[in-house]
């Protein structure tokens, strides 16, 4: 009898032991939305660098188109528990989207940066604004006093009017017409604009042409931000895996970005099997080149969460939230998205 007791003392022992191991399967799974672009791209990562493990969350990747995934998300976590989005558009749909309910989505933690657009122009009499210039009333009133290419409502307007508030310039007597950027260019070649916003192809194709660019994104410190975003619910309910996934997020920016050459194998094979664009390697990294991306949660602390930092969220949501409302898109300011606390651990 001894001896069937300690066979079954360690038959128990050792089949408790194997159900924990396993135990982090049984986790409730997190169902993330991403789009098949460049930089959401480096996510699929979390397989291959055998993340669910290390921080014992399950997690489920779900390919959508981008518009789709702000509703998806906003649909009280049925289908998506957490997803990327911009920013700039969270601030301009959130008075909307969280009317009347006790469970508003959030923006709830910054990703990445896009900071590859600029400015343009052919005519050399134009200053060019540098980071150090930004705070130079005179010059920049001499900048913003030309003929301005930019879409209406776009982030380039937006640009364009945190400089001018920077630097007490009257927002309503710039000369902003509503220009997309193949247009701009062209337009800006012949002379009827002075100025057009740019991204990566126009500025490309102005450089060719003898043109210059005149101000960047990465120079003004005013650019998209790309998150991840949630119902309130969601968070309150799965904080512990949110923030394992944020965690895992970077840890999969990092092994990219410190090797792109060979650690981008698996993002390049997701984008050609789900997105439009097929990259080459090389193709790939240009358009990374073009966004910002902490390897870390301190860095993002450092340069997007903080006040002080290059691209402080704080500062570009209040110019955008009194851009929306300045120009009448919202009728009430968005409320400034407060990040969850997050440690490095």
């Amino acid at each position: 009898m001894k001896q069937i007791t300690k066979l079954s003392l360690s038959f128990a022992f050792a089949t408790a032991i194997l159900l924990s191991s396993c135990n982090w399967w049984k986790k409730e799974t997190l169902t993330v939305a991403i789009s098949p672009y460049q930089d959401i791209a480096m996510i699929i990562n979390i397989k291959n660098l055998e993340l669910e493990k290390k921080y014992n969350t399950q997690v489920e990747l779900q390919t959508m188109n981008w518009e789709d995934i702000i509703p998806a998300v906003a649909s009280s976590g049925k289908t998506i528990d957490i997803g990327f989005g911009s920013l700039v558009e969270y601030l301009t749909k959130s008075n909307n989207i969280n009317k009347d309910t006790k469970d508003p989505l959030l923006f709830i933690y910054p990703a990445y940066i896009y900071k590859g657009g600029g400015f343009i122009t052919f005519n050399n009499d134009i200053p060019i604004i540098n980071s150090s210039d930004l705070n130079n009333d005179s010059l920049v009133a001499s900048f913003l006093k030309n003929k301005i290419g930019a879409q209406k409502n776009s982030l380039y307007e937006m640009l364009l009017y945190s400089l001018a508030k920077r630097n007490n310039v009257a927002y309503k007597d710039l000369k902003i017409y509503d220009t997309p950027m193949n247009d701009g260019l062209l337009a800006t070649q012949n002379g009827s604009l002075e100025i057009s916003s740019a991204g990566l192809t126009q500025i490309t194709e102005a450089l060719k042409q003898k043109g210059r660019v005149v101000l960047t994104m990465d120079d003004m410190g005013f650019a998209d931000v790309t998150g991840f975003i949630c119902k309130k619910s969601v968070l309150d309910k799965k904080r512990k895996e949110i923030e394992s996934l944020i965690k895992m997020w970077f840890e999969c920016v990092d092994y990219v970005m410190k090797d792109i050459d060979n650690n981008s194998k698996f993002s390049l094979k997701y984008l050609d099997e789900k997105a439009a664009t097929k990259y080459t390697l090389e193709q790939y990294k240009t358009a990374l080149s073009q966004e910002y991306f902490p390897i870390t949660i301190e860095e993002a602390k450092e340069a997007i969460i903080s006040d002080s930092g290059k691209f402080g969220y704080q500062r570009i949501s209040k110019d955008v939230s009194d851009y929306l409302f300045t120009n009448k898109i919202v009728n009430t300011k968005p409320a400034i998205p407060q990040f969850i606390d997050l440690n490095n651990q």
